[in-house]
C-alpha cells in the first residue's frame, strides 16, 4: 500500500508540473510575448545602389526589435510630431541603428528627442541599422541630400571603425555578414550551460517550444546583463587597453575626410556615442579626425561615461530615457548649430 501510494503521488506531482508548464506555454503563445517561430524584421529592402546593398523600405508601419517602425516615401524612419511643414529647415541626423533608434519606439528615437526640443525645424532620421561610414555616406547622396538639409548631424559609434563589406539580406529580411550562405544557418540555438544545459531534447524545445525560448531569452538577458557590467568595470582599470588600431582610425579618417568633401561649409556637429569601454587614447585622436574635417565635436562620453543605461534585453543600444539624455545634453550645441543655418 504505502508503495502505491508514494507511485500515486508521484504521478501526481508529475501530473501538476505537466499541467503547469502547459498552461505556461498556451499562457505565453496566446499573448504573443515569445514566437517560437522567427520573426525576421520585414524593413528593409535590397538597394538599387551597390554602395548600399539594403535600405529601409519607404511608406511602411512594421513591427520590428519589439517595437513599431514607421517609413515615408523616401526610406527615412518617421517620428509622431515630425514637422510636415516641407518649408521648414531640415537637419538630417545621420548614422546606423543608435540613429535609427533600435529597440525604442518612433517617437523616441534621437531625431525624435531634438525635434521636441526644436519644433520648427525638421529633423531628418537618417540612419539605418547596421551601415558604415561608407554606406551612410552613399545613402546622405541618394536619399538626404535631395531633401536639401541645412545642417548635418553625424551619430558615430566605435562599431563604424570596424569597415566590412555591407551585409546581405536574405530571403527572409535578415541581415547577414557578407558572404553568408544559408547553408551556414544552425537548425537550433539550445542553452547549453547551466542547468538549462541538462535538459534533455534542447534543440527541439528550441523548435517548437515558446517556454522555453522565454527561458533561454532570459537567461541570456541575465548573462548579457553581468558580462556588461564585468567588461564596464575592466575597462575603468588603469591598465586597460584600448583596442582601437591606428590602422582603423587612419582608414575612418579617410573615409571622413570623402565624406565631408561632398558637404561643402555645410554646418556639421559630430557627435560620439559612447559604449563599454572608454576608449582613453583613440578618443582624443577621433576628435580631431572630425575638427579637421569641419566639425564641431560632442563626446557623450563626458555625460555618461561607459555607464549609458542600454534596453535590458540588448546590452548595446541605448534605453528610451538615455536618448533623452543625450538630447538634453546635445541641445546647447545643436543650437549653435542652428544658428549656422541662418537661425
Amino acid at each position: 500500500m504505502r508503495i502505491r501510494a508514494t507511485l500515486i503521488n508521484v504521478g501526481l506531482l508529475f501530473a501538476t508540473l505537466f499541467l503547469l508548464f502547459a498552461g505556461m506555454e498556451i499562457a505565453i503563445r496566446v499573448t504573443g510575448l515569445v514566437s517560437v517561430k522567427p520573426t525576421p524584421p520585414q524593413i528593409y529592402q535590397v538597394s538599387a545602389d551597390s554602395r548600399l546593398g539594403y535600405e529601409l523600405r519607404p511608406s511602411i508601419r512594421e513591427r520590428a526589435f519589439r517595437t513599431t517602425v514607421t517609413t515615408n516615401s523616401v526610406g527615412l524612419r518617421t517620428h509622431v510630431g515630425e514637422n510636415p511643414d516641407e518649408t521648414a529647415r531640415a537637419i538630417a541626423v545621420l548614422g546606423d541603428s543608435f540613429t535609427f533608434g533600435y529597440g525604442v519606439e518612433d517617437s523616441e528615437t534621437l531625431p525624435a528627442r531634438l525635434q521636441e526640443l526644436f519644433p520648427s525645424f525638421r529633423f531628418l532620421n537618417a540612419g539605418v541599422p547596421g551601415y558604415e561610414l561608407p554606406q551612410e555616406t552613399a545613402f546622405y547622396e541618394d536619399k538626404v541630400a535631395p531633401l536639401k538639409p541645412q545642417a548635418l548631424i553625424l551619430v558615430f559609434y566605435f562599431n563604424d571603425l570596424h569597415w566590412h563589406e555591407p551585409a546581405v539580406l536574405d530571403g527572409e529580411g535578415n541581415l547577414r555578414e557578407p558572404g553568408w550562405t544559408p547553408e551556414e544557418e544552425p537548425d537550433c540555438r539550445p542553452i547549453e550551460e547551466g542547468i538549462l544545459g541538462y535538459i534533455p531534447g534542447r534543440c527541439w524545445l528550441d523548435r517548437h517550444s515558446a517556454l522555453y525560448v522565454a527561458a533561454k531569452k532570459f537567461v541570456a538577458m541575465r548573462q548579457g546583463q553581468e558580462d556588461l557590467r564585468i567588461q564596464r568595470e575592466e575597462a575603468r582599470e588603469p591598465d586597460a587597453k584600448d583596442p582601437v588600431t591606428e590602422e582603423e582610425l587612419t582608414r575612418y579618417a579617410a573615409q571622413l575626410q570623402a565624406f565631408t568633401a561632398t558637404l561643402g561649409d555645410l554646418p556639421r556637429l559630430f557627435v560620439i556615442w559612447p559604449d563599454k569601454l572608454l576608449h582613453t587614447e583613440s578618443r582624443p585622436k577621433l576628435k580631431e579626425i572630425a575638427e579637421a574635417n569641419g566639425f564641431e565635436v560632442i563626446d557623450l562620453y563626458e555625460r555618461f561615461g561607459n555607464e549609458a543605461r542600454t534596453l535590458a534585453w540588448d546590452t548595446v543600444h541605448p534605453h528610451p530615457d538615455t536618448i533623452v539624455e543625450a538630447a538634453a545634453f546635445l541641445k546647447p550645441a545643436v543650437e549653435e548649430l542652428l544658428r549656422a543655418t541662418g537661425y
